[in-house]
This record gives structure tokens, C-alpha cells and sequence, in this order.
């Protein structure tokens, strides 16, 4: 007669409590802002502002970034786009709550994030153009060129792509990606290593829904989440890209320096 041997369950590694640990993070800090966007979110319908009057305050907002940016104020140019990105969030918790959200309202969301993205951009060309000489100035004009490509191109990608594929949500710059990187990079006085991170990363997702768009086409299975990077948000590899995003965006410019 055999003897019952019971095993115990295996320790967690390394790799495992610091996944758990960048999850559990990642869905505090959002549930903190989500408890906030939709307190205030609920205080905007007891007023009685429209919710389509919340959406095109993001843009008017967002345009105020001209202003500390030909001054040269970067981390007040962070400061008002932290505010418009607030608007942005709103607009949506609002419809959500007061069950108002309509087509047109979403079509009108879709369009002011347009104009919101490009304000953004058109914000930091003024600065280039004011303060940047010679081959720095070249430099970061061609960056900005290619941000702005990968900024107008990413989501009509996506919106081509899914006319013919279920879906194509891959890659890792996004819009919100992309609204935190500015903002961050700002508010660190580093909008030059911004314009890299964009440059890089816009251009990367562009290929990434190209090549992920004929696979699926050509009924062939991906390989892997890393190469299409397919990794959902609050998954322990996105919130690890993105923390060493920030830091870069904090301490870049001792790698590279701040243009003069």
C-alpha cells in the first residue's frame, strides 16, 4: 500500500511578486482616479453643463499651452495640459453616469481628441522655433515631423485595419501614452527627450499594426504579445514600459543633454 505524499504549493519567484506587485499598483492608482474623475463627474450633472460642453472644453483648454510655451515655461505648459486631460477624461464619465452618451457625442469625442493632439504638438513647435538654433533646431524639427506623422497616422491604422480584421489594438503608444509622455516630459523640462520617446515609439506602432494587420489577413497567428506588444494596460509589462518611460522623461537629458 502506497504512502500519500501531499505537496506543498510552490513559493512565488521574484518575477511573480513584483507582476503582482506593478498589478496591484497599477489598479490602485487607476481606481484613485477613477473615484475622482467620477466625483467630480457627478458634481458637473448636478450643475446641468451639457456633456458635449464638457468635450469642447478640452480643446479650448489645451490651447491655452501656447502661451508658456513661448515663454519658454515648460513645467506651466505640463500644468495646463494636466488640466485639459482632466476635461478629457470627463466628458465620458459624464455621459456614463447621466446615461446621455450619444453617437454624436462620441463622434465629437473622437474629433476634439484630433484637435487636442495637434494643439499639443503645434504648442511645442513654438518652443522649437523660438528657442532652438542651428542643428539642434533641424534636429528637433525632424523629430517633431515624424511625431506628428505617427501621431495622424496611428489611430487611422487602427481604423483601416479593423474594416478588415476584428481588431487591431496593438502596440504601445496610444493616445493616453502619448498625452503622459508630453505631459511628463514637460513638467521635467525635458520636452526634447519627449520628442524622441514620440518619434520612436509612433513610428514602432505604425509598423507593429501594418505587419500585425497582414498576419491576421493571411489567416497566420502571431507570435507571442511582445514582438505586436498586445499587452492590455494595467498588466505588469505595461506598467514596467511605462516606468521606465517616466524615468527617462525625468532624467534623460544626463543621457541626452538639453538642447542650448
Amino acid at each position: 500500500m502506497g504512502v500519500k505524499t501531499s505537496t506543498l504549493p510552490e513559493r512565488p519567484g521574484f518575477k511573480e511578486i513584483l507582476r503582482a506587485i506593478a498589478v496591484a499598483l497599477s489598479k490602485f492608482v487607476a481606481g484613485v482616479f477613477g473615484f475622482a474623475r467620477d466625483s467630480i463627474a457627478r458634481g458637473i450633472i448636478r450643475v446641468g453643463i451639457p456633456v458635449n460642453a464638457v468635450t469642447l472644453t478640452g480643446p479650448v483648454v489645451v490651447s491655452l499651452i501656447f502661451m508658456p510655451m513661448y515663454f519658454g515655461t515648460q513645467w506651466l505648459a505640463g500644468l495646463v495640459l494636466i488640466a485639459a486631460g482632466a476635461f478629457d477624461m470627463l466628458d465620458g464619465a459624464v455621459a456614463r453616469i447621466s446615461r446621455g452618451s450619444t453617437k454624436f457625442g462620441g463622434f465629437l469625442d473622437s474629433v476634439t481628441d484630433r484637435y487636442t493632439d495637434f494643439l499639443m504638438l503645434f504648442g511645442i513647435l513654438m518652443y522649437l522655433l523660438r528657442f532652438l538654433q542651428g542643428p539642434e533646431r533641424l534636429l528637433y524639427l525632424v523629430l517633431w515631423g515624424v511625431t506628428t506623422a505617427g501621431t495622424a497616422t496611428t489611430s487611422y491604422i487602427r481604423a483601416r485595419a479593423e474594416n478588415e480584421i476584428p481588431e487591431c489594438k496593438v502596440g504601445f503608444m496610444e493616445r493616453a501614452e502619448r498625452t503622459v509622455t508630453i505631459i511628463i516630459g514637460l513638467l521635467a523640462g525635458n520636452v526634447h527627450i519627449t520628442l524622441w520617446l514620440l518619434a520612436f515609439f509612433s513610428t514602432l506602432i505604425g509598423i507593429q499594426r501594418i505587419l500585425y494587420t497582414r498576419l491576421i489577413m493571411e489567416n497566420r497567428e502571431p507570435k507571442g504579445q511582445f514582438w505586436y506588444w498586445r499587452y492590455p494596460r494595467l498588466t505588469a509589462p505595461h506598467f514596467t514600459l511605462c516606468a521606465a518611460l517616466i524615468l527617462f522623461l525625468i532624467i534623460g537629458h544626463l543621457v541626452i543633454p538639453r538642447p542650448s
